[in-house]
């Protein structure tokens, strides 16, 4: 069976598509973003890939170490938090 890499949310970094919408949560604030690039593994095992922000167009680079992803953004697929302040 082959691991899975998951964010300190709930989304599969492996199943991610472009046009995916996230949720990034932190300090009572969130981001709302488009997938813009599907993720990349490097030689270390770290994935990577490029979100826009829905709120400014701002592009979000993204990465996920595959040993730690515990310390990973707090990115969901859904509205995991509400009142928070989106930006």
């Amino acid at each position: 069976m082959k691991k899975e890499t998951r964010t300190k949310g709930n989304v599969i970094v492996e199943n991610i598509k472009v046009g995916d919408i996230h949720y990034e949560f932190g300090f009572g604030m969130c981001i709302r973003s488009e997938v813009i690039t599907l993720p990349v593994k490097d030689e270390k095992g770290d994935y990577t890939w490029k979100s826009r922000n829905l709120s400014n167009g701002v592009i979000i680079d993204y990465m996920v170490a595959s040993e730690y992803p515990h310390y990973s953004v707090n990115l969901y697929d859904y509205e995991a938090y509400m009142g928070c302040k989106f930006i």
